[in-house]
């Protein structure tokens, strides 16, 4: 396949984000959906989310609340005769592919996160924070809010530190991403859910590139830094 053969190719693949079928689009562009379904705001959080650094945590966990009450919204009666005057049948799975963009079981947690006293969730938040200027290094996702304030809830006396089973050798590695340039500590764990990850330097350009189920695309290169990239690496292959 030539290099510009290539590039129309992955050109078709990253503008579209979801297989979403034709009858699935228009449903999702009434007005009754895009509310319900706060389709505006969850696409403006995932957004963030890529490019927060400290402030991360807060908008996952806002992103989570919009899973949370757009699914209430999705598990009414009158909302699934809406889908199916429509001809459009969706399960959970659907609802989190194709809005959250992530698998079932990750927008479950979520939602599982945005559920929690705010007492707990400030508790949380605190410990992490105080734990990352002693150095510690310290998971601040939403699974780990999970973890920690469902032992919280069996024991008042847990602690961040206790559930993570931190100890004086586990220390921060240059989780600030101003003085580093890397990802910031407060990311969520998604190693598990990687589909791929790439990065290598082109004609002067550093490109880096990973998706993930749960964040999808996450770069600061353009699209055009990633196809002038993938293009140049078909190229070699091509010549092997």
């Amino acid at each position: 396949m030539k290099a510009r053969d290539t590039r129309n190719c992955l050109t078709k693949i990253t503008n579209k984000m979801r297989n979403l079928l034709e009858i699935e689009t228009g449903l999702l562009s009434s007005d009754a959906v895009k509310t319900g379904l706060q389709l505006s705001r969850v696409k403006s959080l995932q957004k963030s989310i890529k490019t927060a650094q400290r402030t991360k945590f807060r908008k996952q966990l806002e992103l989570a609340d919009a899973m949370r009450t757009a699914k209430e919204w999705f598990d009414l009666p009158t909302t699934q005769s809406l889908f199916a005057e429509n001809g459009v049948t969706w399960t959970a799975e659907d609802l989190a592919d194709k809005v959250f963009e992530c698998q079932k079981p990750w927008m479950y947690k979520c939602i599982k996160a945005s559920g929690w006293d705010d007492e707990v969730v400030g508790m949380f938040e605190y410990q992490c924070k105080a734990l990352q200027d002693q150095g510690k290094s310290v998971k601040m996702g939403l699974e780990d809010l999970n973890k920690f304030a469902s032992a919280y809830l069996e024991d008042e006396n847990t602690t961040v530190a206790d559930v993570q089973k931190l100890n004086e050798e586990s220390v921060v590695e240059d989780t600030i991403a101003e003085d580093s340039g890397a990802e910031d500590s407060v990311v969520e764990d998604t190693t598990s859910d990687t589909v791929v990850t790439f990065s290598f330097t082109l004609q002067g350009r550093n490109v880096a590139v990973r998706y993930s189920l749960s964040e999808g695309l996450v770069t600061t290169n353009s699209k055009e830094d990633i196809l002038d990239a993938i293009a140049f690496l078909t190229e070699q292959l091509n010549d092997n």
